[in-house]
């Protein structure tokens, strides 16, 4: 997947990046720059708005879920924030804490990883609250 940078925010290694994607719909996701620390305010040396990272998305650090027949849907309801609320439809079961569903924010099946162990069947759809993590494998700068 291929996302254009709007906007980042830093804090230390985090990344809060509004991203657009190739569809031109917008999320705002997190990853953790390794490579760089910022303090006070100042800007990335190596993102920048306008590059293109390319990855996978993920859903991670999901504190809550349950089975909700419902529509797929996703809403990241705070500004700067890669915090996710989201139906999604189990396609595989990793183990007790992974596995890997269907969504509406693209057309790959994403992995969900939970904090708690739980227990769902291939096609369930779940209601899960969590952060939306993005994991670079490369960028172009603008």
């Amino acid at each position: 997947m291929n996302l254009k940078i709007i906007n980042i925010c830093t804090f230390g290694y985090d990344r809060f990046v509004d991203a657009e994607m190739e569809d031109k719909s917008k999320i705002i996701v997190h990853f953790t720059e390794y490579n760089e620390y910022i303090d006070d305010d100042k800007n990335s040396e190596l993102r920048f708005v306008g590059n293109i990272i390319k990855g996978k998305i993920r859903i991670d650090l999901v504190t809550g879920s349950y089975i909700k027949n419902s529509e797929l849907m996703f809403k990241q309801p705070y500004r700067y924030s890669s915090h996710i609320r989201a139906t999604v439809e189990v396609k595989k079961i990793v183990d007790e804490f992974s596995l890997y569903a269907k969504t509406n924010i693209c057309d790959e099946e994403i992995l969900v990883e939970f904090e708690s162990k739980v227990k769902y069947g291939i096609n369930d759809r779940i209601y899960v609250v969590g952060s939306l993590e993005f994991d670079i494998i490369s960028s172009i700068k603008a």
